[in-house]
C-alpha cells in the first residue's frame, strides 16, 4: 500500500478528496455514557451546555475530543471536534453560519480518553504535510486503500473492502479496545462513512499562509459530494501489515435473520404441519 502522498496528490481545484469516518457502536465497542444538553449557535460557534449529575462538577471532555451530535432544531447532525471547554461546556464549530437554539444529545467513552470516532485519510496536507483539516475536523494521515464502492445495476449491492495501515499497529491497538468490551468483535457493525469533497473547498488551514490557492471565490465548507454509509461485516485480514475489513451499506440487512423470532406451537398450535386446500 502506498504511503501518503505529499502536496494532496498534486491537485487541481476539481480534484476529489476521500475521507473516511468509523463510528463505534455503543455497547458493544465501548461502554456508553449518554450525555444531554442545550445548545446556543451564534454564526458557527456552538455553544453546548451539558447537564451535569447530582455529583458531577465537569463533563470531562477535553479540547480535540471528536463526538457524533444529535440535535434538536436547525443545527446540523454529524461529527463535530472540541475547540474549546471549561467544566460544564464545550464549543464546536458549525459549517454553516446560523443563529439557533435547541436540545443536543451524544454518547461519550464510560473512558473519558478512549474515542468513539476515529478519522483517517490516505493523504496530509500542503502546509507542514500533517493531517488533513475538513468542517474543522482533524482527519489522521493513515494509509488506506477503498474499493469495490460501483454498483452494478445488477440487484447486487456492492460489498467494498476498506484496508488500512498496521506498520505502527494502530488499527491492532483499535480492536484491542473495542474486543475488551465485547470480545471478538473486531470492530463489526460499526458506521464507515465515505465523504468526498473538492479540493478547492478544503479548509484553508491545510495550506501555506492559510490559502487554498484551488478556491473558487471562497471556500464552502458545507460542500461535498452525497456520503456514502457503510457498516463493517467482518474482519478479513489483520496482520502486522494491514488490516482488512468487508463492508455493507444498510440495505444489505447484515446480520439479521428471518424470522427474527422463533416461532413454535406454543405460539401457533399450525407451526410445523402442512395443509393441502
Amino acid at each position: 500500500m502506498a504511503i501518503p502522498t505529499s502536496a494532496l496528490q498534486e491537485l487541481t481545484n476539481k480534484s476529489i478528496i476521500e475521507l473516511y469516518s468509523v463510528e463505534l457502536k455503543p455497547d458493544i465497542h465501548y461502554t456508553k455514557t449518554a450525555r444531554t444538553g442545550t445548545y446556543i449557535q451564534l454564526g458557527n460557534n456552538i455553544n453546548i451546555n451539558v447537564n451535569l449529575g447530582e455529583h458531577e462538577t465537569s463533563h470531562g471532555l477535553s479540547i480535540g475530543t471528536i463526538l457524533s451530535l444529535n440535535f434538536t432544531g436547525d443545527a446540523i447532525d454529524g461529527i463535530y471536534t472540541i475547540q474549546a471547554a471549561d467544566n460544564n461546556s464545550f464549543i464546536v464549530t458549525g459549517i454553516i453560519s446560523r443563529v439557533i437554539t435547541g436540545d443536543v444529545s451524544f454518547n461519550v467513552n464510560s473512558t473519558i480518553a478512549n474515542p468513539t470516532v476515529y478519522l483517517f485519510h490516505s493523504g496530509n496536507n500542503m502546509k507542514d504535510s500533517s493531517d488533513i483539516i475538513w468542517q474543522a475536523n482533524t482527519y489522521s494521515r493513515m494509509p488506506v486503500k477503498a474499493e469495490g464502492f460501483k454498483y452494478s445495476g445488477k440487484g447486487k449491492l456492492p460489498r467494498p473492502t476498506l484496508t488500512l495501515s498496521n506498520l505502527l499497529g494502530t488499527i491492532t491497538a483499535i480492536l484491542q479496545l473495542t474486543n475488551q468490551t465485547t470480545p471478538l468483535s473486531d470492530l463489526a457493525g460499526a458506521k464507515v462513512t465515505r465523504r468526498r469533497a473538492l479540493s478547492r473547498d478544503l479548509d484553508e488551514e491545510n495550506f501555506p499562509s492559510n490559502v487554498n490557492p484551488y478556491k473558487v471565490g471562497s471556500v464552502d465548507p458545507s460542500a461535498e459530494l452525497p456520503r456514502e454509509v457503510y457498516f463493517v461485516e467482518r474482519k478479513t485480514i489483520e496482520n502486522r501489515n494491514i488490516v482488512q475489513f468487508e463492508l455493507v451499506s444498510s440495505f444489505d440487512l447484515f446480520g439479521v435473520s428471518a424470522p427474527k423470532k422463533l416461532v413454535t406451537t406454543d405460539d401457533f398450535p399450525g407451526v410445523g404441519t402442512f395443509v393441502n386446500f
